[in-house]
Parts: structure tokens; C-alpha cells; sequence
């Protein structure tokens, strides 16, 4: 047990800064690919004099423009599925977050367990050690909770934002859909 202390207590900031800058990457870059995706989305659903048709064999809706490109609700939802892929990475990068604290924390238990161990058997009868220890033990948790707030602070202004944008897009184009299969539904009648 004595080793486990030991280990988590010397290696705790460290193993909190690796964690921290991978978990950073991978925000980073999934938020990339979520940018990424979030300009198809949109470059197809903002095309400029779109038309909404209703194919009279398939009687799916088609949005066209000018250039009589067709666009179906499945093109739209391919790239919603794939969007949702990359959302489903996010979210996994997310909930490693509130583990920073959690570790920081860890850190401090192990050093003070450390300190009261020396204490009780004579290493530092004076307790003159216990303030170098605990400042080692409260850094951790400095740094696990530096982590928190700026992974946390990133995630707000960049992946979650790009998540927000494109629901908001598809419940519009959603809304489009059913008002356009109304019309249709209205017109058989």
C-alpha cells in the first residue's frame, strides 16, 4: 500500500499534465472533424433558391437548386450520422473532465497519508517535513483542477458550440421537412 502512496504521490502532477494535454488533443482534433462536418451540413442546407419537391414515384422530398442538384432527406441524414459519430467521441473526451479534480485530489490524500505514516513512526517526530509534503499534496490538486476549468472553459467555446449550431440547423430543416410533407398530404386530399 505503502507503494501505491508512494507512486501516486510522486507522480500524481505529472500523470495529471500527460492526461490533461492528451485529453486537449483530442478535443482539439475532434473538434476539427465536428467543424468539419458542421460546413457539409450546412453548405447543404443553406443552398442558395432552394426548391422543395415531392418525387411523385418515390414520394420522397427532394430540394433542389439552380443547378438541379438533388439533395434527399437520407444526404441529410447520412451526414447527420456522421456528425453524431464524431459527437459520440466528444462526449466520452467530456466526461474525462470532472476525473482531473478527482485526481488532484488523490494526489493530496496519498501525500498527507504519507506525512501522518513518517510522523507516527519517527521519521519526522517535529512534523517539520509535513509543510514541504503538503504543499506537494495541494499542487496536485492545483493542477487537477487547472485542468478541469480550461478543459472544461475550451469545450464550452469550441465542441459543444459547433454540437449546438448543427442541432439548431437540423431542427430546421426538420421543421422544413414536415411542413413540406403537410403540403404534399394536403394537395392528395
Amino acid at each position: 500500500m505503502k507503494f501505491l502512496l508512494q507512486l501516486i504521490s510522486n507522480y500524481g502532477v505529472t500523470t495529471i499534465i500527460v492526461i490533461g494535454v492528451i485529453t486537449f488533443g483530442g478535443l482539439f482534433l475532434n473538434g476539427q472533424a465536428l467543424s468539419t462536418q458542421k460546413g457539409r451540413i450546412k453548405d447543404v442546407l443553406e443552398r442558395k433558391n432552394k426548391k422543395y419537391n415531392v418525387n411523385s414515384n418515390s414520394k420522397e422530398i427532394e430540394e433542389t437548386d439552380d443547378e438541379s442538384v438533388s439533395i434527399t432527406p437520407d444526404t441529410i441524414r447520412k451526414y447527420e450520422t456522421e456528425f453524431n459519430k464524431k459527437c459520440s467521441i466528444h462526449g466520452v473526451l467530456v466526461q474525462i473532465i470532472p476525473i482531473f479534480p478527482l485526481l488532484g485530489i488523490l494526489g493530496t490524500v496519498a501525500g498527507l497519508i504519507l506525512q501522518i505514516q513518517a510522523m507516527n513512526s519517527g521519521g519526522d517526530p517535529e512534523g517539520t517535513g509535513m509543510l514541504g509534503s503538503l504543499d506537494v499534496a495541494l499542487y496536485t490538486t492545483l493542477v487537477g483542477l487547472i485542468f478541469a476549468i480550461a478543459l472544461k472553459f475550451f469545450d464550452a467555446l469550441f465542441p459543444s458550440r459547433i454540437i449546438y449550431d448543427v442541432e439548431v440547423m437540423m431542427d430546421d430543416f426538420d421543421k422544413k421537412i414536415n411542413i413540406a410533407e403537410m403540403f404534399e398530404n394536403f394537395k392528395d386530399k
